[in-house]
């Protein structure tokens, strides 16, 4: 067995693209370092769903995965 964990993301779907695609946007919340203020930042991930089943707000887990595409990287979990 190998010792390396599966990176996984939790998000909101904001986004159907052409048929299996979605985009998933990524919310995270961050201390500033020297300000102690919080800020929050979103990241937006391409994923591939394979059951076609998803719809826009939905939320999801994505799991990474081995290049489908040139920028999907990402399955639904």
């Amino acid at each position: 067995m190998s010792d390396k964990q599966i990176q996984t993301v939790k998000g909101i779907v904001v986004k159907k693209g052409s048929t299996q695609t979605i985009k998933v946007a990524v919310k995270v919340t961050k201390v500033h370092p020297i300000y102690k203020k919080r800020y929050s930042q979103t990241r937006h991930y391409i994923a591939h769903d394979e059951s076609d089943a998803v719809k826009v707000g939905d939320n999801v887990t994505i799991v990474a995965c081995r290049p489908i595409s040139k920028i999907k990287h990402w399955t639904v979990a």
